[in-house]
Order: structure tokens, then C-alpha cells, then sequence
């Protein structure tokens, strides 16, 4: 788990990623839906993911390409205070970083897994 979506949709980073195993997957999702209060991330896994181009990731592309939506205002131009990056558990391994740098970094805390809806960026089902 990278972080907690706060009361306004914005992501409050972990200080250390945790680990979910089962019994805590089994926790979370007693209180409901965990990808609406959590986010969640793990290896890239490239082509066996939906939001694969073929040569890189689509969502970053995406959130920081696409003119922003009403649900989105705000994500693409997000400035980051000062020269300094917010700090990361993942930077070192993260996808969107190393494709987009430093603007990955500035969206990153508005990109949420789940606001509710039944819409996706792109439906991972078939």
C-alpha cells in the first residue's frame, strides 16, 4: 500500500509501503471497498497489464497528456513546492517516474484507485 486517500481525493503517502497479505486484504475489505480509501501498487508488470501502450505505461501518459475532466481539474497541473520532490517509498522502482519524472510526481497525490463510480480509466475486465 503506497498511501491513504484523504477527506479531499488526495493521496497522504506511507512513510514505508505495507505489504497486504490475505488475512489484511481480509481486514480491509471487511470495511468496505479498500481501493476508495487506500492506494494500492505493485511491480509493472508491462504487456499483462491493460494499461500497457507497448512501450509504456498509459495512465501517467494519460493523466498528464489528456486535457483534465471535472474529476480530473487540477491533476496535470499540479505544481510541486519548491525544487524538492514529496517523499516516496516507491520513487526508485515507480513506472511513472521513471517515464515522466518529476510532473509524474506532481499528479501523483490526485490520482486515486476508486472514487465510487463504475468507470475506469480503462476497464482492466473483459
Amino acid at each position: 500500500m503506497l498511501g491513504v486517500t484523504t477527506g479531499v481525493g488526495r493521496l497522504a503517502y506511507l512513510p514505508m509501503p505495507v505489504f497486504v497479505d490475505s488475512a489484511f486484504e481480509a481486514r480491509l475489505e471487511a470495511s468496505g471497498r479498500p481501493e476508495s480509501r487506500y492506494r494500492f501498487t505493485g511491480p509493472c508488470v508491462e504487456g499483462e497489464c491493460a494499461q500497457w501502450t507497448g512501450a509504456r505505461c498509459g495512465v501517467i501518459d494519460h493523466v498528464l497528456d489528456d486535457p483534465p475532466g471535472p474529476e480530473r481539474a487540477g491533476a496535470a497541473g499540479t505544481a510541486l513546492p519548491g525544487p524538492f520532490l514529496p517523499s516516496c517509498s516507491i520513487r526508485a522502482d515507480c513506472r511513472w517516474f521513471a517515464q515522466r519524472g518529476a510532473a509524474a510526481c506532481a499528479a501523483c497525490p490526485s490520482i486515486v484507485t476508486d472514487v465510487g463510480g463504475s468507470a475506469t480509466y480503462r476497464s482492466t475486465r473483459p
